[in-house]
């Protein structure tokens, strides 16, 4: 991936620190299997290992960053291609039926190790019971989202500001 530019916070994001946006070269989907493994803290009881399909995981992120760079503008509640809002872009990424982030938060088991979110996996920003934004990880610390007005839509880096916590879909 390639940097270019600055992005400023979202309007979502109380930090005022510059943010670095990456670009992508080419749309291909990755061919690595992405596994997360719960090390930490499990949000519900069970122990069970949460794992990215490959198939939804890698079509997820080839979906998101083909809207990111197609010029399709941040709307807030949009979720089409007129335009996308966080969890609007999330929704369409993944084929959800449901809408809101707070509705996506319960789709998986909530992981705390963030730094290791594999490609594919919707990060949270936000406590479990009140998230406030979400975008798709593609690994290494980056995800794209549909970030805010300002910022749009586009690949953003977890070194500015930190999701709260992940899932993984099965």
């Amino acid at each position: 991936m390639l940097l270019a530019g600055t992005q400023t916070a979202s309007a979502h994001m109380t930090a005022s620190t510059p943010q670095t946006q990456a670009t992508q070269t080419t749309q291909t989907a990755p061919t690595t299997t992405a596994t997360a493994t719960n090390t930490s803290y499990s949000h519900t009881n069970s122990q069970a290992t949460n794992t990215a399909t490959t198939s939804n995981a890698s079509g997820a992120v080839a979906k998101a960053l083909s809207v990111a760079n197609s010029g399709v503008p941040y709307v807030y509640g949009g979720s089409s291609l007129s335009g996308f809002d966080c969890s609007g872009l999330v929704q369409y990424a993944f084929g959800l039926s449901t809408r809101t982030t707070y509705q996506q938060t319960t789709l998986g088991t909530h992981h705390y190790d963030v730094a290791n979110a594999p490609a594919g996996a919707i990060l949270f920003w936000g406590s479990e019971s009140a998230p406030y934004h979400d975008g798709i990880s593609l690994g290494n610390g980056q995800y794209v989202a549909a970030q805010n007005e300002n910022d749009g839509i586009g690949v953003f880096s977890q070194a500015y500001w930190a999701p709260s916590y992940y899932i993984t879909l099965n």
